[in-house]
């Protein structure tokens, strides 16, 4: 009989009791005050309504059936009124009035049933069904009930419509839906087929577990995430559960004829077929219930999250910017979404994208010491409006930073942290809609920033990485590789518009003399000056970059030729003026070339620029050149001047032509080094004659070798110590061939000691330091460059280009002067910046225009075939 009345009756009401242990257990365990505490109540008023319900079912003790029926409907009310007390607190909602009121009419409640009104009569029917019979006080308690079940979803419904900040919203979805199912399950008196089981227990048992859930410390999981996944599984679960009893009865027949292991076979195949397909069924009824929940936003949100993946590769902070920004206006509905990145002391809106794209993205700037920068720099979740309108650590919101804030009408920050540091904040303005952010959007976007705060603290540094390269150290200006970006980016730029720019080279005049007296510091002071006369004398948008040494460059964007002469000209007197002041004797020679008139490509433009330049300083100096003014027999050349100085160039021509032959590995090493001398003889401010005189030396420098067998020349592997005597006398061999060749007489030092090093532990005499003729120390560079990037039979291999530029720098102050070493690596510079994306250097630049003026007397003289390649 026990069993029976426990599994017809009050099996729900037993079942309600326990399950309270759970939040009873959650709730016991937090210690904050306020709402925990009238929680407690509120679970305590349920359990007490569920233990006496259980007693009036289950009628274990007969003899006390009036005094659980007397507490029944006090139990029940107490349970609405304490719920009731709850809300108001937690919506701050006229607390102490609808308490009081509340707990009053449960008093009064609480005397009637002491007097016996209520209820007026309680006897079991056959036995085992209790009925319960109130009269007209029944309606007094419905209304009692109704009123403040009512009230209850009146508050929340106001809340969750006042509150701006998305988890409290959240919370209050959470609080609604319990409520909502108490309704519901408390309206079961309406239908006769379960008016007679107290359904409305369940509905407090799920109310209060919903209630313990959303007001735990705990952050709870998004109420729409809830009901998409919940939706999903169920769809899924009642779509596998059909199919799987369809397919029984469609093989009933064929079933009926089989054995029993082959229907029970049968049946495990199609329960491993239901197995297989629930993740592809899920993902595909999951992927259709959210396409319903957010409708043309879907695809938009699922931008979102696949950020990380379309991102992963990229360093530029602008394409970054767009794959954060791009797809979120309409992912959240959001009339303008924001990154702020930090610079000069401020977090400043640098991208910007509005749903409404023909608008113009709001402008955003916040102090880094700002309460909103440092709050986000604290904290690790987002800061939503009202939290900033209510939150005392605003009240000192700057009114500058208030109206940002209006203006650009912010609802949600993001801060973007990387290893705890705040790299940058994402910013959204309201809803199109006049919505307000979920916490399934919150979540969204955190997941979103999180991804993204390394990707833009990478962005960040390649940035700066990146503005640092094109940078001169020095000056400050431009650098010799980011001019050759510019100049093809300014070529472009007219081309497709129809507009002109010109080009101006500078150079200053005696400053080798000049470093050579005052030393490099103060040569290295001098330099900065003048990067400061001529940013001082050019206009906004003319571009000034240091070319290399003391040379510098000037782009000036849609100036005419006489525009750019009169900017030269107040360039020039500036610097003559002001080294006069101090009295020093520097001056400048300019030469200016104008596109397209003097050059469409971008080698012949810089060639028209170089050979005004060449122009000016071969005139006097302190002066200012034209290309369209100068006549190709006025473009530097090799100093081949009559007939005399061609004899001895074809002298020299013939001679490195024997040793090139003679030395199949070094095959061209002496034009490449008589290439790179003179490239850093013009650096150090070489004249013309010095020039020439060098040129010779290196193409000379090995001459000695033609004494050397050609076995040892080719020799593999390295060589033996009594190997080593003919090379080491091969440079005074040299002399001994070029003396009788009087016009080679100033090469003579620079191919002896070509050899030596700067620490004295050279040959053939073991010179040290300045001892050591200028010449031969350039040399000693060039030669020791091209023979690490070549190919030779004592090695396997060659270095690269780097490499032979790290042992250079490495052997500077040893074996190499180190301000020549200096000198040839800032030569290279602009090549190692075209590895990563820059223009071809000096070297290269130089080497192709004398290919293409002197490649028919080369040839003529005997160096046969053209000059290989440079190695990188």
């Amino acid at each position: 009989k026990l069993i029976m009345q426990l599994t017809s009756y009050s099996v729900i009401p037993l079942v309600v009791l326990l399950a309270y242990l759970l939040p009873l257990t959650i709730v016991l365990g937090d210690r904050r005050a306020g709402a925990p505490y009238l929680l407690f109540v509120y679970l305590v008023a349920s359990a007490a309504w569920a233990f006496t319900s259980f007693m009036v079912y289950a009628n274990y003790f007969p003899e006390q059936l009036a005094l659980w029926g007397r507490l029944l409907p006090v139990t029940g009310l107490w349970a609405v009124v304490a719920y009731c007390h709850l809300v108001c607190a937690f919506t701050r909602r006229h607390v102490v009035t609808w308490s009081v009121l509340g707990y009053a009419f449960i008093a009064s409640l609480a005397v009637l049933a002491a007097l016996g009104y209520i209820p007026q009569s309680l006897q079991y029917a056959g036995g085992t069904e209790a009925d319960i019979y109130y009269g007209q006080w029944l309606y007094l308690m419905i209304i009692g009930g109704a009123w403040f079940t009512g009230l209850s979803i009146f508050y929340l419904v106001q809340r969750y419509r006042a509150s701006k900040d998305p988890q409290s919203r959240n919370r209050v979805a959470y609080l609604l839906i319990g409520v909502s199912l108490l309704a519901v399950f408390s309206a079961r008196i309406a239908f006769p087929a379960f008016s007679k089981y107290p359904l409305e227990h369940l509905g407090h048992l799920s109310n209060a577990l919903l209630i313990s859930y959303a007001i735990s410390g705990y952050k709870p999981l998004d109420v729409k995430l809830v009901i998409r996944k919940g939706l999903a599984y169920l769809s899924l679960v009642v779509f596998i559960a059909t199919s799987y009893l369809l397919m029984l009865s469609g093989l009933q027949y064929f079933i009926q004829s089989w054995g029993s292991s082959i229907r029970l076979a049968a049946i495990i195949g199609m329960s491993f077929l239901m197995v297989v397909l629930f993740n592809p069924l899920l993902k595909l009824v999951q992927r259709t219930i959210d396409k319903v929940f957010y409708g043309e936003a879907y695809d938009y949100r699922r931008m979102v999250l696949s950020f990380g993946r379309r991102t992963s590769t990229v360093l530029d902070l602008g394409k970054l910017a767009e794959g954060i920004l791009k797809p979120i206006p309409k992912a959240m509905n959001a009339t303008q979404a924001s990154l702020l990145l930090p610079g000069n002391g401020e977090f400043t809106m640098q991208f910007g994208n509005r749903l409404i794209e023909e608008q113009q993205a709001m402008p955003i700037n916040l102090r880094k010491d700002g309460p909103v920068v440092s709050w986000l720099a604290k904290k690790d979740k987002p800061l939503s409006r009202e939290l900033l309108d209510v939150a005392p650590e605003f009240a000192g919101l700057s009114e500058v930073e208030s109206n940002f804030i209006e203006g650009a009408e912010i609802e949600l920050l993001l801060p973007m942290k990387s290893d705890g540091k705040l790299v940058g904040i994402l910013a959204l303005s309201k809803k199109r809609s006049g919505g307000l952010y979920s916490s399934d959007d919150v979540d969204l976007l955190i997941n979103l920033v999180d991804e993204a705060a390394v990707a833009v603290e990478n962005a960040q540094l390649y940035a700066q990485a990146k503005d640092r390269a094109h940078i001169d150290e020095l000056t400050g200006l431009l650098n010799h590789g980011y001019f050759h970006d510019r100049i093809d980016e300014e070529i472009s730029r007219c081309s497709r518009f129809g507009d002109i720019f010109s080009l101006l080279f500078l150079d200053l005049d005696l400053f080798k003399a000049y470093n050579d007296v005052h030393g490099h510091l103060a040569g290295d002071d001098i330099l900065r000056e003048i990067a400061q006369y001529i940013v001082d004398s050019i206009r906004g948008i003319d571009i000034a970059f240091r070319y290399g040494g003391d040379e510098f460059t000037v782009i000036l964007p849609q100036a005419p030729l006489d525009d750019a002469y009169n900017i030269a000209e107040r360039m020039r007197k500036r610097i003559e003026s002001e080294m006069d002041s101090k009295g020093i004797a520097l001056t400048c020679s300019m030469g200016i070339a104008s596109w397209p008139t003097d050059g469409v490509m971008r080698e012949e433009i810089l060639q028209a620029a170089d050979a005004a330049l060449y122009h000016s300083k071969q005139a006097g100096r302190n002066r200012i050149s034209l290309a369209y003014e100068i006549t190709p027999s006025q473009v530097p050349g090799m100093g081949v001047n009559g007939e005399g100085e061609q004899e001895v160039l074809s002298t020299i021509h013939a001679l490195a032509a024997t040793v090139d032959a003679k030395d199949s590995y070094t095959y061209g090493h002496s034009k490449k080094a008589c290439q790179y001398a003179t490239e850093i003889a013009e650096a150090l401010g070489y004249s013309e004659e010095q020039i020439a005189t060098i040129r010779a030396a290196a193409l000379l420098h090995d001459i000695g070798k033609i004494r050397v067998s050609d076995r040892l020349l080719a020799k593999r592997g390295p060589l033996r110590d009594d190997d080593w005597d003919p090379i080491y006398a091969h440079p005074k061999l040299g002399v001994a061939i070029l003396k009788h060749v009087k016009s080679l007489d100033g090469c003579l030092a620079a191919i002896q000691y070509h050899h030596e090093r700067w620490d004295g532990s050279g040959y053939p005499a073991g010179l040290e330091g300045e001892n050591i003729p200028l010449d031969a120390r350039i040399l000693a560079v060039v030669d020791a460059y091209d023979a690490m990037t070549s190919s030779r039979p004592y090695r396997e291999g060659r270095l690269t280009h780097q490499q032979a530029i790290d042992e250079l720098k490495h052997n500077a102050g040893t074996q190499f002067d180190p301000e020549i070493v200096r000198v040839f690596v800032a030569l290279w510079e602009p090549l190692d910046s075209k590895e990563a994306g820059g223009g071809m250097s000096r070297l290269t630049r130089k080497s192709q225009r004398e290919r293409l003026n002197h490649s028919g007397s080369v040839k003529a003289e005997g160096l046969v075939g053209a000059e290989p390649p440079l190695v990188h």
